[in-house]
C-alpha cells in the first residue's frame, strides 16, 4: 500500500486465496457471503479484530491516501471487495473470532441497531452462553464469553445474523 501511495495510484489491487472480505471465515463458517464493499474504518475495525485478509496498517495508510483497494483471488476471476471511503449500508457486516472466547460483528452504525443487539442477547440466552462483557461501539460489537466459543456456536450466530433475512 505504501508503494501505491508513493506513486499516487488511483487504486491498489491486492491479490490472496480468497476473492474479497466475506461475511466470516470462508474456510471455517458455512454459508458466508463476499461483500461487494466495505469502508476503511469497518476493513480497519475488521484487520484489528483478527480478520486475515489485509494488514491493518495497509488499510490505514490507503485512507490516509484515498487510495480505494480492491481485493481479489490469485485463482480465479471474480469481483472481489473494495475498500473505500463509501459505506454500502449499516449495519452488520462481517463476524470475527478473534481468540478462544471473543466474538466481534463489525459494521457501521452498530451502536444504533437495537434490534441486533436484542436478538445477540436472546440467542445467548437460548443457547446457554456465559456473556462476561459486551462492548458496543459505532463500528462494531464485541462479545467476551466466560467459555471458549466453539466454530459449531460462531456458525449459529454467522447463520443467525447474515442468513435468516
Amino acid at each position: 500500500m505504501a508503494i501505491a501511495a508513493a506513486l499516487n495510484a488511483k487504486q491498489c489491487h491486492i491479490f490472496s486465496d480468497v476473492d474479497g472480505v466475506y461475511t466470516a471465515d470462508p474456510n471455517k463458517v458455512e454459508g458466508t457471503q463476499k461483500l461487494k464493499n466495505l469502508s476503511y474504518s469497518e476493513m480497519q475495525t475488521l484487520s484489528s479484530e483478527g480478520a486475515k485478509v489485509l494488514q491493518e496498517r495497509a488499510v490505514e495508510i490507503a485512507n490516509k491516501f484515498q487510495i480505494p483497494i480492491i481485493t481479489k483471488s490469485t485463482f480465479n476471476n471474480q469481483p472481489g471487495t473494495i475498500i473505500s471511503n463509501e459505506i454500502e449500508n449499516y449495519g452488520a457486516k462481517s463476524l470475527v473470532k478473534k481468540d478462544c472466547s471473543r466474538l466481534t460483528i463489525v459494521g457501521s452504525g452498530m451502536i444504533k441497531d437495537h434490534s441486533i443487539i436484542t436478538k445477540l442477547l436472546e440467542f445467548i440466552e437460548e443457547n446457554d452462553l456465559e456473556l462476561l462483557e459486551i462492548n458496543i461501539s459505532e463500528l462494531k460489537i464485541t462479545l467476551t464469553f466466560k467459555n471458549t466459543v466453539t466454530d459449531e456456536i460462531v456458525n449459529k450466530i454467522h447463520a443467525f445474523l447474515f442468513c435468516s433475512n
